[in-house]
């Protein structure tokens, strides 16, 4: 029994080694960003539109992808952090603006992390306050482990697996392929486009795929985790896979909503959708979303702030990171932990916050236009970057994304007035 239990121990080392060695900065940033809002916003895109919208978020890995490429371009050409980079090219006001949008853009996506843990303790009975209080503890206690970046990262790779439950529902539900063929279909009729509520959709599943945030948390991470241009090939394999199982998990999450529709279910607001998935679907798949969910929204909670960080640690020229000892880097530690405190608190006075959600998604995609641009911009700078510089075509294709994602985003707002 000896030897098997050491056998079995030796296992899952050499398991967990080699998890760790495939997965890191890329992997984690693209399981963040299906966070709570994300995933529910996914839910209402199926409920709503039906198929309408798969085949958008399957060809949403794209951009997603290409556009976080960059930020290893920039890692590993400078060795710097965009945050630091931005100020050093563009002016302390350019960085500041930046960051306060970042901000902004932040405190909206706590709101619906917070309002979702907050929902699934309601339906088990647990008090608002003690749920988001729990959040919070987990979030000020991961700086017990600060001095070494790889120990917070083992922590957050085990959050992220809990995430691709969602992928059950690919098992639970199924996939329709004539209705997804019919679906794709659709995307090349003009008449689509007519629809106000399918605008509004895609650009908040666009808000909800790339955000700001990822951003500066990418570039920064490569760099704290150390990570040479040896790595480059590697790190662009794992933000592949991460693009692809993210938009998978979108995809799941819209297969969910247009189950709960045919099923007379809700997806208005993170409790009435709760309480649908358990209803309909039962308490097994009840309680395996609300893992799911609480999974994806303290991750999201980790990594967004360790994004903001990042950045105003490097435009106010501090250490930053989690390989530096809280002693060594208290700016960075403080306003990890600061930024936070807001959104729990509007949660805990207002419990109807995530009906915004489809809002906040929107204003994502047009806030993700000014970082987008100037990554863009640094990313072509040989100077800056060597031989990690993108070409002019793919810089002009980027640019064009861009400005389509900002003008979607615009139209969408305007239309939703």
């Amino acid at each position: 029994m000896l030897a098997v239990s050491n056998k079995l121990a030796k296992t899952l080392r050499s398991t967990g080694g080699r998890i760790r060695s495939i997965l890191g900065p890329g992997w984690l940033v693209m399981l963040a960003d299906v966070d709570a809002p994300s995933l529910l916003t996914a839910m209402q895109s199926g409920y709503y539109l039906s198929y309408l919208m798969i085949p958008w978020l399957i060809l949403l890995t794209i951009p997603l992808y290409f556009t976080q490429e960059l930020t290893i371009r920039l890692a590993l050409g400078s060795g710097r952090g965009i945050g630091e980079i931005i100020k050093d090219r563009y002016g302390k006001r350019a960085a500041l603006s930046s960051l306060l949008l970042m901000m902004l853009i932040d405190g909206a996506a706590y709101l619906g992390e917070y309002a979702s843990v907050a929902a699934v303790g309601l339906t088990l009975g647990i008090p608002v306050i003690a749920s988001v209080l729990i959040i919070l503890t987990l979030h000020t206690i991961i700086i017990l482990l600060s001095g070494s970046y790889r120990r917070i990262e083992d922590i957050l790779l085990l959050l992220s697996t809990l995430i691709l439950v969602y992928l059950a529902a690919f098992i639970v539900i199924g996939l329709n392929p004539t209705a997804l063929y019919e679906s794709t279909e659709l995307m090349f009729n003009p008449s689509s486009y007519s629809n106000v509520s399918y605008i509004g959709l895609l650009a908040a599943n666009i808000g909800a795929a790339i955000m700001p945030w990822m951003l500066y948390y990418q570039s920064s991470a490569i760099v704290d985790k150390g990570l040479k241009p040896s790595h480059y090939t590697h790190e662009r394999f794992e933000t592949a896979v991460g693009a692809a199982i993210s938009e998978l998990l979108m995809v799941a999450g819209a297969l969910i909503g247009y189950g709960l529709r045919i099923k007379g279910g809700s997806v208005d607001g993170f409790l009435n959708t709760l309480r649908s998935i358990r209803l309909i679907m039962g308490n097994y798949w009840f309680y395996a979303a609300s893992v799911g969910l609480i999974a994806a929204a303290t991750l999201a909670v980790f990594v967004i702030s360790m994004g903001f960080a990042y950045g105003l640690g490097e435009y106010l020229g501090e250490p930053s990171g989690f390989r530096y000892r809280f002693r060594n880097a208290k700016v960075f530690y403080l306003f990890y932990l600061i930024e936070v405190i807001p959104a729990a608190l509007l949660v805990l006075l207002s419990r109807n916050l995530a009906n915004t959600i489809i809002d906040i998604m929107i204003f994502n995609s047009i806030a993700l236009s000014v970082p987008l641009i100037l990554l863009i911009r640094l990313t072509s700078d040989r100077r800056l970057v060597g031989s990690y510089a993108i070409g002019r075509v793919r810089a002009l294709a980027l640019y064009a994304t861009a400005i389509l994602i900002l003008v979607l985003g615009v139209y969408a707002a305007v239309s939703s007035l």
